[in-house]
């Protein structure tokens, strides 16, 4: 059995490293591709086969994708050089991209009609977990495909759900971080006003990452507001863009969802004003420039 993955991203790399243990193991043959030559290195050091080129890959039983976006998915798999111009009957493509789930499913008829499986498997976790191998990933597709797959998927995380049809595993992980991003929402509008109604930043923080009013949000994030650490590699931009993608389900099936609609909202106004490259927690800088406070621990400059 031959065994691909195409991305050596800031996710991929550790998810690929961690997969080929599986060669290690003489469980199958493993290939590392990516355009990037730097990202191959780490593979070569231990001496596994590399390649710059996806046709390379076409000869596998099973294609790992993790790549940027929709569009890079779509050129990789249905481009006119791409992976479905030379793939068999029965070969299967899994990916890890965060990409929309319409579009998922689009591409996941199209390889269906050549006879190809496809699971959109997104992932959820930073960097560190990929490393670690303790990512969650919610899986789309063919259930019998991914029982087969399970034991691959059990080498980069620990949390592995099958979540339904083609489509399901982007649902779960567009919901999800949905989710998060209604909950920072909620705490960068606050906060600034009960700052600039006179209460203490940090000990406001510690009631909203300690009191009924927590999450996971504000458990991470409102430690980073209080000083000032808004850098991270996942923009407030991209977190938009994960809204964007549910709010085409829900214009297509006709469901009001205010509070989402309100948090899309506050992500607007912070992108136009100016937080567009920052992690999503930056919004809370519209609100305190409109509010002239800052939210920020003592003896901050």
């Amino acid at each position: 059995m031959k065994v691909s993955f195409i991305g050596l991203g800031v996710m991929g790399m550790g998810m690929a490293l961690n997969l080929a243990k599986g060669e290690q193991k003489n469980e199958f043959e493993f290939l590392a591709c990516d355009a990037n030559l730097e990202a191959l290195e780490q593979f070569k050091e231990k001496g596994i086969n590399t390649t710059t080129d996806i046709t390379d890959t076409v000869d596998s039983d099973y294609i790992y994708l993790c790549l940027p976006n929709l569009d890079i998915v779509k050129e990789v798999v249905l481009g006119k050089s791409g992976l479905l111009t030379h793939l068999n009957p029965g070969q299967t493509i899994i990916d890890f991209s965060t990409i929309s789930y319409l579009g998922a499913t689009e591409i996941a008829e199209t390889c269906k009609a050549n006879g190809v499986e496809f699971l959109d498997c997104p992932i959820s976790g930073q960097q560190a977990k990929s490393m670690e191998g303790t990512l969650s990933i919610m899986c789309g597709g063919n259930e019998e495909v991914f029982n087969k797959i399970k034991p691959m998927l059990d080498k980069m995380g620990t949390q592995v759900l099958y979540m339904g049809e083609n489509g399901c595993g982007q649902l779960t992980k567009v919901i999800n971080n949905c989710a998060l991003n209604i909950c920072v929402a909620s705490f960068s509008e606050l906060m600034p006003v009960g700052v600039k109604l006179g209460l203490d930043p940090e000990k406001l923080g510690d009631v909203l990452i300690t009191a009924t009013g927590s999450s996971f949000a504000s458990k991470t994030l409102v430690p980073k507001v209080l000083e000032g650490d808004f850098e991270h590699g996942f923009s407030l931009d991209k977190a938009y863009k994960d809204m964007e993608s549910i709010n085409e389900v829900l214009v297509k099936h006709e469901i009001p969802l205010p509070t989402l609609s309100g948090t899309m909202q506050s992500y607007q106004l912070a992108l136009q004003g100016g937080q567009r490259d920052y992690y999503k927690h930056a919004m809370i800088r519209f609100y305190e420039d409109l509010l002239g406070v800052q939210v920020r621990k003592e003896g901050f400059e």
